[in-house]
């Protein structure tokens, strides 16, 4: 039986830097939080020296004022994000299976907007496990609905606490053509190809907004024959490619990546594993051709937007953030407000995580306003900052 090549669902990161880091011998630093429970590597953190390539790794903005100049070339370690006891997850955290007709699907931990939300299914029970206590298991029934444009088989909303939240199946069924996958899933309404680079994704490649993907959903809806290929060693090393960057509120999915390679590849990784079809040279350059000619060339824009600094304050509203421990001159630094609106963030200062003095790597998303402000936080790391040359071997 073949094993599925799982997909990165965070993002877009190079194979050759995640190499290059592993041979370099960095690697991420863990908590001992044992008083609080066990952990979980949710994200793994890859340290690499220099910030002209950390943010392909990390998703980070290096440089929010636009002035590279203004920072340090620096590495750092981040540590991994904590199992939190029930009590402090999200509801969408704590509740995370549920059967359909035979059909097992997960939370994708995303919301769906209910305009895009169809007709009810039903109520069933779902099932969360408590990460603490191992073998402790709540259940809670929901409401469960299907989603517009696609199938069932694939993908449900569950209604929790107000919000429909996306649930994929999570059996691997790959479809068998890229016919079957577009039956199952109207992917030119669930997706849309706007921003691509050229040959890579980090801040180094060539980045674009594309005008309009109407011809190049028209290109792959004439390759609905294009044969899934099971090929687990499969890289876009050696090859020429774009790279779109893809979020879809229905398919519950942030910033992954739509591959077309010039030897007429399809690769993509918005379905929790890594699917590849063959769509053909003359399909793919006539995609790549349309690209090119059709769109204007755009600042890179990061996968996973963070902050990093020292927490300088924590009130009841929100943490400052100091990030004159990055800058050549710390007179240059910045100072951010993280709001505790939401308990993905606010949870760390209520459960003692983070601390005034703290280093912390503070992840978003969305934009961080003119006043410096973060609305929409999700996590902060513990973080240490080292020179650049700290983690090199001699």
């Amino acid at each position: 039986m073949k094993i599925p090549k799982t997909a990165n669902a965070v993002g877009h990161i190079d194979d050759d830097l995640i190499a290059n880091a592993t041979e370099n011998g960095t690697q991420t630093k863990r908590i001992s939080w044992l008083k609080w429970g066990s952990l979980v590597a949710c994200f793994a953190v890859l340290v690499i020296a220099g910030a002209a390539v950390l943010p392909s790794l990390l998703g980070r903005n290096v440089t929010p004022s636009g002035n590279n100049k203004r920072y340090k070339e620096y590495s750092i370690q981040a540590e991994s994000e904590i199992m939190w006891p029930w009590e402090y997850r999200t509801v969408y955290e704590k509740y995370t299976n549920v059967e359909i007709n035979g059909i097992e699907y997960s939370g994708k931990g995303r919301a769906v907007s209910e305009s895009l939300v169809g007709e009810g299914i039903g109520t069933y029970t779902v099932i969360g496990y408590d990460g603490v206590n191992a073998d402790k298991k709540y259940t809670a029934e929901f409401e469960a609905y299907k989603i517009k444009d696609i199938s069932q088989s694939r993908f449900i909303a569950v209604k929790m606490e107000n919000s429909y939240y996306v649930f994929m199946s999570d059996e691997y069924a790959p479809p068998s053509t890229l016919s079957e996958l577009m039956n199952d899933v109207n992917l030119p309404n669930a997706v849309e190809l706007n921003r691509f680079s050229e040959n890579g994704d980090g801040p180094d490649s060539s980045h674009f907004v594309l005008t309009n993907d109407d011809y190049v959903w028209e290109v792959l809806s004439e390759c609905r024959n294009a044969p899934f290929v099971e090929e687990q060693m499969w890289t876009t090393t050696g090859r020429n490619y774009l790279s779109f960057t893809i979020t879809s509120e229905t398919l519950g999915i942030y910033k992954v990546a739509l591959y077309i390679t010039e030897d007429g590849y399809l690769w993509t990784n918005a379905f929790n594993y890594q699917y590849l079809f063959n769509i053909g040279e003359d399909a793919a350059d006539k995609i790549i051709s349309y690209a090119k000619e059709n769109s204007a060339e755009a600042k890179y824009e990061p996968y996973r937007n963070c902050v990093i600094g020292t927490v300088a304050q924590i009130t009841n509203e929100y943490i400052l953030v100091d990030d004159s421990v990055l800058c050549n001159n710390p007179s240059d630094g910045i100072t951010y407000k993280v709001m505790l609106n939401d308990l993905r963030i606010s949870r760390y200062v209520n459960y003692g995580v983070v601390k005034v003095g703290d280093t912390v790597q503070i992840y978003y998303e969305g934009e961080i306003d003119e006043t410096n402000t973060v609305t929409t936080a999700t996590s902060a790391l513990i973080a240490t900052i080292s020179n650049k040359d700290a983690l090199i071997p001699e």
